[in-house]
């Protein structure tokens, strides 16, 4: 059992340190630093390993928390704590199955649209993009808050 609460923990704590790092660090500062075209280039090839340490991290969390916490032995803060990791994992897939993809082929079609000045289909790709990136946001943003949910009530659990 040591074991597997190390390994859970390490799942957390890499992947939450991930998330807060790709959202609160790298993006913005190569966002600032980068000239558009070249950060949407960076960020495609960066968002696969992301998703795939989400999914990894998230599968291993869901499967190692029922093991340390069998469900027949379920208390309410296992519940929100589950639930938590399960938001967490199922948002993340969203991600970076569905939404992920239609923000990068909307970014690869604006720039083409931008290259052969086509003002109107740029205006519209934009837009959608804006939407797109919009979405995916959002459900970045409860990741990150299912994860402090998480958080905190491991951090309760750790120190009673």
């Amino acid at each position: 059992m040591p074991f597997l609460r190390f390994i859970h923990l390490f799942a957390f704590v890499f992947w939450y340190g991930a998330l807060l790092y790709f959202t609160f660090i790298q993006a913005p500062i190569l966002f600032k630093t980068l000239p558009r075209d070249l950060f949407g280039l960076v960020q495609s090839k960066l968002f696969p390993a992301y998703y795939i340490i989400s999914y990894f991290c998230g599968t291993l969390l869901v499967v190692t928390y029922h093991l340390l916490h069998p469900l027949k032995n379920y208390v309410p803060q296992d519940c929100v704590k589950i639930t938590a990791l399960c938001l967490m994992l199922l948002f993340s897939l969203g991600q970076g199955l569905w939404i992920g993809p239609q923000v990068g082929q909307l970014r690869v079609q604006r720039e083409a649209a931008e290259q052969a000045k086509d003002q109107v289909q740029v205006d519209i790709l934009t837009k959608a993009f804006g939407k797109a990136h919009g979405i995916s946001s959002l459900l970045n943003l409860i990741v990150i808050i299912a994860g402090m949910v998480y958080f905190v009530y491991l951090f309760r659990e750790m120190n009673p």
